[in-house]
């Protein structure tokens, strides 16, 4: 099973047994005993992916709604049928149960501490002092990943040589999968394509320049900026969204950060590897 959609097949039990985020909603339809609200399907998008621009939008069109009613009256019946098997006192629920918790405490936590570094004032902050991102300009640029920093830099002394064939190291060395097919060269695309680190390093080269390493949640990269296309810069008002998920991203991020420097991490770097 999809684990998105087991930890909405465990959201909504919990839901209907009576933990609800607010105190008040609006019932929109009834299957046996069970109540749905509006609630339950805004709670279908909260743990959709969407952004909230985009979940907005969607909780306001009709044909949505209903679609997405009639996916959680299956969902009911489904229930239903797994309440009277018993399946929610065997191991495997009871497994989804705790990575549901961990999933939602980690989000709490974060909305709870973070909500006052996400007003408007502060988007609109954001926005002014970052500006260069939230256009339509494009790079092309090529790079290589490897798991970890020496192995880089060993690599970016190689691609900064002079006759260094810059496709030929990524195919041979890089552990993105595609590099087999792409020899590294990613092609042209925007600021919002990439995760942000490997954004700001593409952009902030020049034309032919080798940089890294460039450390990611992927592992480390060294970059090749090919070429570059010039657009035109986007208003607050064109890319609100973007920038407020740019400021949360960013926020969250140093959040994170500081509370791993608190905690004692150990990771079993050999075992990671042979995974």
């Amino acid at each position: 099973m999809n684990l998105r959609k087991l930890f909405l097949l465990v959201g909504l039990a919990i839901l209907g047994a009576g933990i609800s985020p607010v105190a008040w909603s609006v019932d929109v339809a009834r299957v046996n005993d069970r109540v749905i609200s509006d609630m339950d399907l805004r709670a279908v998008l909260n743990m959709s992916g969407y952004n909230e621009g985009q979940r907005e939008s969607m909780m306001k069109d009709s044909a949505t709604r209903r679609q997405i009613l009639n996916s959680l009256i299956d969902q009911e019946v489904l229930i239903g049928e797994a309440m009277k098997e018993k399946l929610d006192q065997d191991s495997e629920f009871k497994e989804a149960i705790q990575a549901f918790k961990k999933q939602y405490l980690s989000n709490r936590v974060v909305q709870k501490n973070l909500a006052n570094k996400l007003t408007d004032t502060a988007v609109k902050k954001y926005y002014e002092s970052h500006q260069s991102r939230y256009s339509t300009d494009q790079v092309h640029a090529m790079h290589i990943l490897v798991s970890d920093e020496q192995r880089a830099q060993e690599l970016l002394k190689m691609a900064k040589a002079p006759d260094a064939d810059f496709q030929a190291l990524a195919e041979k060395h890089s552990k993105d999968p595609s590099a087999k097919n792409n020899r590294g060269d990613l092609g042209f695309f925007g600021h919002d394509r990439m995760v942000p680190e490997f954004t700001e390093a593409a952009f902030s080269a020049d034309d032919g320049q080798v940089v890294g390493p460039i450390k990611t949640s992927y592992g480390y990269h060294v970059i090749k900026v090919i070429d570059r296309k010039m657009g035109k810069s986007l208003s607050l008002s064109d890319v609100q969204y973007r920038v407020r998920s740019d400021l949360y991203q960013a926020v969250r991020q140093d959040y994170v950060g500081k509370l791993r420097q608190q905690a004692k991490v150990n990771v079993q770097d050999k075992v990671i590897d042979k995974l």
